[in-house]
């Protein structure tokens, strides 16, 4: 089940992957300190709901607009299929042109935004939901977005309700 607006969102420690560096370690609480998160998590990259063509943009907010920075809000994705292979081919970029952080096991995306137990084929079951969640810098959860189904991508409205709100 999904995080609530007002709840606190959960810490955690996932390994991620800038352009161009290594695999450091990312934790809320660390990004936090310096101002509130929106985590867009998204099952497999490449896929065909967030793959360049129309919808890119809203799979990739961060990656085509400066609103979230300007309102203080640092953006992360998160997919348990994060690798190097993430980047996107032939640009050195990371998939969103943003931090992906890598949840191996799952057990962030099942707390935040849910996995799609019976919906997929049986080798993609149990796979993060594409959500979008915006944290304010105390913690708290301001708005939290989840797909009713596997091909759809948030709004421009959702994506702009998660930076407002986490930014705030």
């Amino acid at each position: 089940m999904p995080l609530k607006v007002g709840e606190k969102a959960p810490d955690f420690e996932l390994y991620g992957k800038e352009a161009g560096g290594d695999a450091p370690t990312y934790l809320l609480s660390d990004a936090l300190a310096r101002g509130g998160v929106v985590l867009q998590f998204f099952p497999l990259p490449f896929t065909r709901t967030c793959s360049p063509g129309p919808v890119w943009r809203r799979c990739a907010p961060f990656a085509t607009t400066s609103t979230g920075t300007r309102a203080g809000a640092s953006p992360y994705g998160a997919s348990p299929a994060t690798t190097p292979s993430s980047s996107r081919p032939g640009t050195g970029r990371t998939y969103f042109g943003l931090p992906i952080l890598a949840d191996y096991d799952h057990k962030v995306g099942r707390t935040y935004v849910g996995l799609y137990e019976d919906v997929l084929p049986l080798n993609l079951r149990l796979t993060t939901k594409r959500g979008v969640v915006g944290i304010s810098r105390d913690g708290t959860v301001r708005s939290v977005w989840v797909a009713e189904t596997t091909g759809e991508a948030p709004s421009d409205e959702v994506v702009g309700a998660a930076i407002r709100s986490a930014g705030g």
